[in-house]
């Protein structure tokens, strides 16, 4: 019986982790005050290495500029980097970062879910197909001992 509380412990873990990592990662969620805190702390203290080294990586694997767009380098009195620009264009990013790591973050979180998801089906249904072989050897044993 105890295995049993087990599985289910698992399972509503799992489903809960699914639900939580969908409702922190998508648009409008409170993980965009985080990004766009963080970033324009990178962006005022973007004279610092870590800070630079920070903005260069996002902006530039991400594709975005600043936390919320351009404006935010100019509102700051910072010099918009090479890395707000399109490599091939030479114009500056339109998106932001918030906006641009939001997108980034539910589309991975939305994999993430669903094989969460998946797993905890997977495990449920071998739990039960245990549960029916345990005791179907039971009473293959009592019918055993019977004869």
């Amino acid at each position: 019986m105890k295995f049993i509380g087990t599985q289910v412990f698992l399972f509503l873990a799992t489903i809960a982790g699914s639900a939580i990592i969908l409702a922190y990662s998508t648009t409008d969620s409170s993980v965009q005050p985080l990004i766009r805190q963080t970033m324009l702390r990178f962006i005022s203290t973007s004279e610092h290495p870590h800070s630079s080294a920070a903005l260069k990586l996002i902006q530039e694997s991400i594709g975005c500029c600043g936390a919320d767009g351009p404006n935010d380098y100019m509102v700051m009195r910072q010099p918009l980097p090479t890395e707000c620009r399109d490599t091939v264009t030479g114009n500056a990013f339109f998106h932001g970062c918030v906006n641009e790591l939001t997108w980034f973050l539910e589309d991975k979180s939305v994999w993430a879910a669903v094989m969460a998801m998946i797993l905890a089906a997977i495990h449920t249904a071998n739990t039960v197909l245990g549960i029916v072989l345990v005791q179907a050897l039971k009473r293959e044993e009592e019918a055993m001992y019977r004869r």
